[in-house]
């Protein structure tokens, strides 16, 4: 039996990823997921793991974020 598997390619790891683009990966995939809650006329109705999913892109872009201006400083984490 083969199962076949979509390939993906390797992220950088944290340590040598680029600041700015996982900066950018990050603040897009939150607006992807936050654009429709914002949007809606109605009361959103969000779940405990969509709140957690929107919560934790928020936080994952904060700090990447941080590391971007950090590193425009000089400064190592």
């Amino acid at each position: 039996m083969f199962i076949l598997a979509r390939y993906v390619p390797s992220v950088a790891k944290s340590k040598d990823a680029d600041p700015l683009e996982r900066w950018r990966h990050f603040e897009s995939k939150y607006a992807e997921r936050i654009t429709p809650v914002l949007t809606s006329d109605e009361d959103p109705a969000l779940d405990k793991d969509e709140m957690i999913e929107l919560a934790s892109l928020r936080a994952k872009a904060d700090r990447w974020r941080d590391r971007f201006f950090k590193a425009c400083e000089g400064v190592a984490d």
